[in-house]
């Protein structure tokens, strides 16, 4: 079918690949997408949200964040789900764990070892509900409150966690020039390094590090499985770099507009910042063409 692209949207770099169809599901990035600066997502987006609901979509967040992270966005948006936690790690649907991909001992010892003994940098370790860290860092405040919740304790080795199972691991850092070096230890210890940001802590770059088989593409591709939805009737919508595996498997990609140009060319279409509520025009486009 042809579209028009709406008002506000504009062309990605793979916007020549695109072939829309009629969406079934939606997927939305939280940190610079569902929210900015603030806790919770605005009025403009929470209204957006709500009118793609009742068009029958199934609407869903896929964050780096744990269950405890998003207890308050869940209970302002009411989404549907599937939602996608830990960076692809855990797939939750109507309260209930669909998929989990959790890490080992030796791959949490590897990940302690790369944070041992360094200033800038540490790195937090995520339970079912949760999470320890591997030094009580007061500079990681600004992200505990994003998440509500500070460490129950400091970890320095996988046999304090009797054998509690371990969703993901997120690296603080203090200091964006070592973002590359995290990223390639990450992967040396065979795990995938995720990068992300968020507006409501500026000067702190988070690099998650989820199992070799789990990152917000491959957690996408299992919930539409599951639900019977074809990939090319998923939308997902996101601004970071931990974004770009889910953008690269659905049918249509949206870039928000503070998005790295990297970012933004990976996805068929660009929407508004995140300041502009630019999530809730592609939640809108969304509805339309569905309506189509």
């Amino acid at each position: 079918m042809t579209i028009t692209l709406p008002t506000g949207i504009t062309p990605g770099g793979r916007f020549d690949e695109w072939r829309p169809t009629r969406p079934g599901y939606v997927v939305c990035d939280v940190d610079g997408t569902l929210i900015g600066p603030s806790d919770l997502s605005s009025s403009e987006v929470a209204a957006a949200f709500d009118r793609a609901l009742r068009s029958g979509l199934r609407v869903g967040y896929a964050t780096g964040r744990a269950r405890d992270g998003v207890a308050r966005l869940h209970e302002q948006l009411g989404a549907s789900g599937p939602h996608v936690l830990h960076n692809g790690a855990e797939i939750r649907l109507d309260g209930a764990t669909m998929k989990a991909w959790n890490l080992t001992p030796a791959q949490v010892d590897g990940l302690l070892g790369i944070a041992h003994g360094r200033d800038d940098t540490y790195v937090e370790i995520y339970l079912e509900s949760g999470f320890l860290a591997s030094s009580a860092d007061e500079r990681a405040r600004p992200h505990w409150e994003i998440l509500g919740s500070e460490p129950t304790g400091v970890i320095s080795a996988s046999t304090q966690l009797n054998g509690s199972a371990v969703m993901k691991a997120t690296f603080a850092v203090f200091d964006r020039s070592i973002v590359d070096e995290i990223e390639a230890r990450i992967t040396a210890i065979g795990l995938l390094p995720g990068t992300a940001g968020s507006p409501r802590t500026p000067d702190l770059v988070y690099v998650n590090a989820t199992h070799p088989e789990a990152d917000k593409g491959r957690a996408i591709t299992h919930a539409a499985a599951e639900l019977g939805i074809d990939l090319d009737q998923v939308v997902a919508i996101g601004d970071a770099g931990n974004d770009l595996s889910m953008l690269s498997v659905v049918g249509t990609a949206i870039a928000m507009g503070q998005a790295p140009e990297a970012i933004k060319a990976a996805a068929h279409l660009v929407v508004p910042d995140v300041e502009t509520h630019g999530v809730a025009f592609a939640l809108d486009a969304a509805v339309a063409w569905r309506q189509a």
